[in-house]
């Protein structure tokens, strides 16, 4: 499998560039200087290579790396940031997850899955834009939440190590910029496609052994609480 063409860099070791939280479509040089994942670079080439995006923008989530990637509908990359994610290490969303109140999730359980999902721009109760991916199990993309102040979020997302962007029930958290700047333009007036890579699981089990997979609703608002 051929590696897709992301020039590699060190962006996100640069002090500033995490705490800014984006890289603007606009910015070609910053975008150039991306440090991208082996796997996120396999399947970046996969996806230009079979058209599984069917033609809709795309983000690649690696988990391993605490990483987004945003592409358009022809596979040029837009821009990349850090996440925050899942407390804990796993791909499987446990069932029913999507029904609880957080208080009624275990540690053990906030889980960010991996797979292939299509996603849609909606709102949660609040009136806030967010990125759906899977509605069934309350799995959202969206701005960085703040409210709890020992979750330290933001202090998260700006160091360059990513072992300690585990931190939600399972949503991925991304910078307010990376999210109004790239994630709405890319996603406004359209579906695209989530692929969020596997931690314990191969590529080929979850991707290219695969089909492909659809999320199960794509409300427009409403919705399980944000984390």
């Amino acid at each position: 499998m051929a590696t897709a063409g992301l020039f590699l860099g060190l962006a996100f070791a640069q002090p500033g560039l995490a705490d800014d939280g984006r890289l603007a479509s606009g910015d070609r040089d910053a975008v150039a200087e991306v440090s991208a994942s082996s796997a996120a670079n396999e399947v970046a080439a996969w996806v230009r290579e079979t058209a599984d995006n069917q033609g809709l923008p795309f983000l690649i989530i690696d988990k391993v790396g605490a990483q987004v990637l945003a592409f358009d509908r022809e596979g040029q990359l837009l821009g990349a940031a850090p996440v925050l994610l899942g407390l804990a290490r796993g791909d499987i969303s446990p069932p029913g997850i999507g029904d609880r109140p957080l208080s009624a999730i275990r540690p053990e359980e906030r889980i960010t899955p991996a797979g292939r999902f299509m996603a849609s721009i909606g709102e949660n109760l609040g009136g806030k834009g967010i990125l759906w991916i899977d509605y069934d199990a309350a799995l959202s993309l969206h701005p960085v939440i703040t409210t709890r102040a020992a979750d330290r979020r933001l202090q998260r997302l700006a160091t360059a190590a990513a072992d300690d962007n585990r931190i939600s029930y399972g949503c991925v958290n991304v910078p307010v910029n990376f999210y109004d700047e790239i994630v709405q333009a890319a996603f406004n007036g359209t579906v695209g496609v989530v692929y969020i890579l596997p931690e314990s699981r191969s590529l080929a089990e979850v991707f290219f052994l695969a089909p492909p997979g659809v999320a199960r609703s794509l409300p427009g608002e409403g919705g399980p609480p944000l984390d």
